[in-house]
């Protein structure tokens, strides 16, 4: 199961793995939302359709002008 595809909190705590972090930041998911957080800075909770966007559009190549 991707992490995307989790609708509730069942699904998000039947995953092994339910975020991930890379020194101070991290990445967790709860259903429906995504909540990226750094230790000094603070959180910040994204729609789970949002985030999708948003990281499709920063993985995806982009034509140069």
């Amino acid at each position: 199961m991707k992490p995307c595809d989790c609708k509730d909190n069942q699904d998000a705590m039947s995953m092994e793995v339910q975020g991930i972090g890379i020194n101070d930041w991290s990445l967790n998911v709860k259903p429906a939302t995504v909540v990226i957080e750094h230790r000094h800075y603070g959180k910040i909770k994204i729609p789970m359709m949002v985030f999708t966007k948003l990281a499709k559009w920063y993985l995806e190549d982009q034509e140069e002008i």
